[in-house]
């Protein structure tokens, strides 16, 4: 009688672990399905953020290119009139918009971005910070590192570019940044 009292108590016993874990499981599998429909509303939360986002920086490059656009149109108008008081208004608000250098710089990259994003993407890539891309827009735009140095004031300027030429992987013999940069334009 012992022994099957034995049997019967481990059965017993068995039975209970069994429903532990089938409990357990059916626990978790609930847990993780609900997990997961949190991260699929968290990801489609993530998503609306991004676009929202996007669509404000969308906004903002919309209204620079609307503001150069003005600038272009009021100063080719000038020039072929021959108004020389719209001329001199224009070339006054260009120096106000370049004088502002960081403004100018940040808005000269979105603009840069949005128009080579290929480029700006190859250089985030490289390793290349916000600043650093910025100095590469002014390339972009066509000035050489005389004329960066100048505007940007920068007393470190060649030693920047010589980070910027390593982050790019260009030796001290290749190519000029600017001609590089030039390259990665479509």
């Amino acid at each position: 009688m012992n022994g099957s009292w034995l049997i019967v108590c481990a059965m017993v016993a068995f039975l209970a672990i069994i429903a532990v874990l089938f409990f357990s499981l059916s626990f978790y599998k609930r847990q993780h399905k609900a997990n997961l429909q949190r991260l699929e509303q968290l990801e489609k939360e993530r998503l609306y953020v991004e676009s929202v986002l996007d669509s404000e920086q969308d906004e903002q490059v919309n209204s620079l290119l609307r503001h150069r656009a003005s600038l272009i149109s009021r100063l080719i108008a000038a020039e072929i009139s021959g108004d020389s008081e719209v001329n001199q208004s224009v070339m006054a608000e260009i120096g106000s918009l370049i004088a502002k250098r960081d403004e100018f710089m940040r808005q000269n990259r979105m603009l840069i971005e949005r128009w080579q994003p290929d480029m700006i993407a190859r250089l985030r890539d490289d390793g290349l910070n916000d600043e650093e891309i910025e100095i590469c827009c002014l390339y972009a735009m066509g000035l050489n590192g005389k004329t960066i140095q100048q505007y940007t004031q920068d007393s470190r300027h060649y030693q920047n570019v010589g980070l910027i030429r390593k982050k790019l992987g260009l030796g001290e013999h290749d190519k000029n940044i600017d001609g590089y940069i030039k390259s990665l334009m479509k």
